[in-house]
């Protein structure tokens, strides 16, 4: 009897450690690009002028900064193998932007079939569309030298690839050290509170996928004298009603912000969609997007694509294809 005991006993310990190893190995972890902060392509003078319609803008070149900066390519490289050891999916920064480029030149002729506009789309937007990464780190880091020792102070933070909301950040500063190398001065001293800003990490990422993730629709009416507005009915309601509906009908928990509503415009904040479709893909803005879009099509109203497209954020315009 004793022995039969003991044996079911051991028999369900086992059986909840099983069930345990499988929740964990199934659970999702986010897919994580590393890149350098801005402040620290602007501390080491990675930064190029653009012309933004008169304005002058400075942003990061992180193309020549990864082509030149030994250091950082090997800090990358430690942040991305203690990701990889944890079980995290790294997507190569360097990598993805070699991969927009060479793509560019086909980018570059896609033009509205009616308009002739063309795609009005941000280098690092590119950049997060073609590696589909969950979340970005931005690593930033300066070298202090006291006598023949270097310290290095770091600030490690997190984003959300697709709206960039802030989700984790940390700082500190690793031991003095007189003969290691700055990539490994950095790779010691962000590991030391690595444990707490993944903790951080897994836990909005675990959020979103049981509650959704934000993002931004926009749809605006076409000025081409088609007559199709948001208060055109069919079938007995408003267009601006039928949009609505089919947003609340699809959006996770039916959690959405209406921020601009008029004849000729609907602006839609924060809808909450899945992570991943049936297929295990992930699904961004556009994957929304071009859903509502069919669906209007089966409705016989004809939209496309605006010329505004992000991870987080979709524009449709109705009125002409």
């Amino acid at each position: 009897m004793k022995k039969t005991i003991l044996f079911t006993i051991i028999l369900s310990v086992c059986t909840i450690i099983c069930y345990a190893q499988a929740g964990q190995v199934s659970a999702k972890k986010p897919r994580i690009m590393v890149r350098p902060a801005e402040t620290w392509c602007a501390a080491n003078g990675y930064m190029q002028q653009n012309d933004d319609q008169g304005t002058v803008e400075l942003t990061p070149n992180y193309e020549v900064a990864l082509q030149t900066s030994q250091d950082l390519n090997l800090a990358i490289a430690k942040i991305e193998g203690q990701m990889n050891e944890r079980g995290y999916s790294t997507v190569n920064f360097l990598t993805s932007i070699r991969g927009v480029k060479a793509q560019a030149a086909r980018n570059s002729g896609m033009t509205s079939k009616t308009t002739g506009s063309g795609l009005a789309v941000s280098f690092m937007d590119e950049i997060n569309m073609q590696a589909k990464a969950d979340i970005l780190f931005d690593v930033d880091w300066k070298v202090s030298t006291t006598g023949p020792k270097k310290t290095v102070s770091y600030t490690l933070s997190a984003y959300d690839a697709y709206t960039y909301n802030s989700i984790a950040s940390v700082s500190g500063s690793g031991q003095p050290s007189i003969s290691a190398e700055v990539p490994a001065l950095v790779e010691e001293a962000v590991l030391n509170n690595m444990d707490t800003f993944l903790s951080q990490l897994q836990q909005y990422f675990d959020d979103c996928l049981q509650n959704g993730r934000g993002v931004a629709l926009i749809i605006n009416c076409f000025d081409d004298g088609s007559s199709i507005d948001m208060e055109t009915e069919y079938n007995g309601k408003e267009l601006r009603e039928i949009i609505e509906d089919w947003v609340s009908d699809n959006a996770i928990g039916r959690s959405y912000d209406i921020v601009d509503d008029t004849e000729t415009s609907m602006t839609f904040q924060d809808v909450k969609i899945a992570l991943f479709d049936e297929s295990e893909r992930p699904q961004d803005a556009g994957t929304f997007g071009r859903d509502l879009r069919k669906y209007l099509t089966s409705l016989g109203i004809p939209s496309k694509q605006g010329g505004s497209r992000t991870l987080g954020r979709f524009e449709l315009i109705i009125g002409e294809k």
